[in-house]
């Protein structure tokens, strides 16, 4: 049988990218990796009576107002000049398949069917999407009406890096956990002039500027993919090289990259990495190193 319309298509002949993918992140308080924060801190300085605060959202996927959030995603496609280009979907069919894919999550547990009437599902490739959409509306919202607008307001997906005054850090808290109900903040401050982000640490110096660290959770052991253990060789090279290239790339001073370095160097001598081969690694690093000074 031969249908016209897209809906009526199988599951495997519709576009692996949904249409409102290329939407998401255009804004200038959303960060896609932790390089970009990089990028986007790179001069920041934290002028006296400021302070730095992360924000994490409580269970952002399943607290998302699906009804309010497919509302923002229609308008932002309504928006959108180029979505012909690479969608055959209308604006009212691409919102007709979210709200299916919303509305229908199940599960079961004790042998009884239970729905989720809130929120989207975790696990779901539209839920990333449409809950980064309604932070992009949500976070306009917020800081258009703060009584003190932070200075900064830097987020990915759920966690939120601000700079702001700090007589106004309650009062923001505040009034961010009061625009919606189901979207509560919890709230991290800046501790001995550092606040840890993402796998960042961002650290404020005596003269009000700021450099960048790894920043390594109090749990966390530097156990790798051991060197000696049955895997392909260019996994183990790779753990090598993620780790290297990320000293390289974050770590804002030539002090802290070498002291990260010999960090490394550490950690994966001990998961048994062959001492020529991380040997000839820092030398090729450490040549990079001097190129970017």
């Amino acid at each position: 049988m031969h249908h016209s319309d897209p809906l009526c298509l199988p599951v495997a002949a519709l576009p692996t990218t949904l249409p409102a993918t290329p939407l998401v992140g255009n804004t200038v308080h959303s960060v896609k990796n932790s390089k970009e924060l990089v990028d986007k801190l790179k001069d920041l300085r934290i002028s006296p009576g400021q302070k730095l605060v992360s924000y994490d959202v409580t269970a952002l996927f399943t607290s998302v107002p699906v009804e309010q959030a497919l509302e923002v995603t229609k308008n932002k496609l309504e928006a959108d000049n180029a979505l012909a280009d690479r969608s055959e979907l209308t604006v009212e069919q691409i919102i007709k398949l979210l709200e299916f894919c919303l509305k229908t999550t199940y599960f079961v547990y004790d042998g009884t069917f239970y729905q989720q009437t809130h929120g989207a599902a975790m696990g779901s490739p539209v839920s990333p999407i449409v809950a980064n959409l309604y932070m992009e509306y949500f976070e306009d919202r917020a800081i258009s009406t703060a009584p003190y607008p932070p200075s900064l307001w830097l987020r990915y997906v759920d966690d939120t890096f601000v700079n702001t005054e700090e007589t106004a850090v309650d009062s923001l808290t505040q009034h961010i956990n009061s625009i919606d109900p189901h979207i509560q903040f919890t709230i991290e401050p800046e501790s001995d002039h550092k606040l840890p982000f993402l796998d960042l640490c961002i650290n404020v110096n005596d003269d009000t500027s700021t450099k960048i660290t790894i920043y390594r959770k109090p749990t966390h052991t530097d156990q790798y993919l051991n060197f000696q253990s049955h895997h392909p060789l260019i996994h183990k090279r790779s753990v090598v090289r993620t780790l290297t290239n990320r000293a390289l790339q974050y770590v804002t001073t030539s002090d802290d990259k070498r002291a990260e370095l010999q960090h490394i160097h550490d950690a994966l001598r001990a998961n048994g990495t062959r001492s020529g081969h991380l040997t000839y690694l820092l030398i090729r690093t450490e040549l990079q190193l001097r190129i970017q000074i």
